[in-house]
């Protein structure tokens, strides 16, 4: 089984955060461009093994370096009725990695950026690990029965929306206000703004999508 993949995707370009971040990540198996998210992925000096989009947005000369080095192309149709970003999200889900991170960059247009939080709950990515990095913070998509932990620093801005109806039997460690076996409803705003206490903070989940959003380095 893969270990992990990068998905970079198109758009704005990334923040120095956000591609210090990426540049951190380790026992990468595979690399995928969504589209001119080939730019990204050759900025930080990596060779990129697929890209895939309706190419309206690379630029020829970064695709042409990219394929002389090896990469496949996948193109689609520009008239699709799904995101670059959605289509290689499930090309990196049929390779079974044992986690995906996406690369993306902040603002543009609202439609765009609610599609890659949208992308990230495709129902294949289920028994993945799934992250996105994402300007000052990082993302992680939960669906139920999973957990994670991560690193936080005392301070941190914790987020926790649900993205469907309702997730249930969410629990919490290392958080100013900890839940415990609790479901939260995707019209409710209580898990906004919750603050990390400890260097380490879990989230679980038994039944539901749940986005936790931790935010690096949160100032009130």
């Amino acid at each position: 089984m893969p270990h992990t993949t990068l998905v970079f995707n198109g758009g704005p370009t990334p923040s120095t955060t956000t591609l210090a971040a990426a540049r951190a990540i380790e026992n990468v198996d595979l690399i995928i461009a969504a589209d001119s998210g080939l730019h990204t992925a050759q900025q930080l000096g990596l060779r990129v093994d697929v890209v895939i989009g309706d190419f309206d947005s690379v630029d020829e000369s970064a695709l042409a370096r990219a394929t002389s080095r090896g990469a496949q192309t996948i193109r689609h149709s520009h008239d699709k009725d799904f995101t670059d970003l959605h289509s290689a999200v499930q090309y990196a889900a049929d390779r079974e990695p044992k986690k995906i991170v996406v690369v993306t960059g902040e603002g543009g247009r609202l439609d765009h950026q609610l599609s890659v939080v949208a992308a990230l709950f495709d129902p294949r990515l289920q028994k993945i690990e799934v992250e996105a990095l994402w300007g000052d913070s990082r993302l992680y998509a939960l669906q139920g029965p999973t957990e994670i932990s991560f690193a936080t620093r005392v301070g941190d801005f914790i987020g926790l929306q649900s993205f469907s109806d309702k997730s249930e039997g969410v629990s919490t460690t290392g958080l100013r206000w900890p839940l415990k076996t609790e479901s939260l409803t995707s019209f409710e705003t209580r898990g906004v703004s919750n603050e990390a206490v400890c260097e380490e903070v879990a989230v679980s989940i038994q039944t539901g999508q749940l986005l936790v959003i931790h935010q690096y380095g949160a100032t009130a």
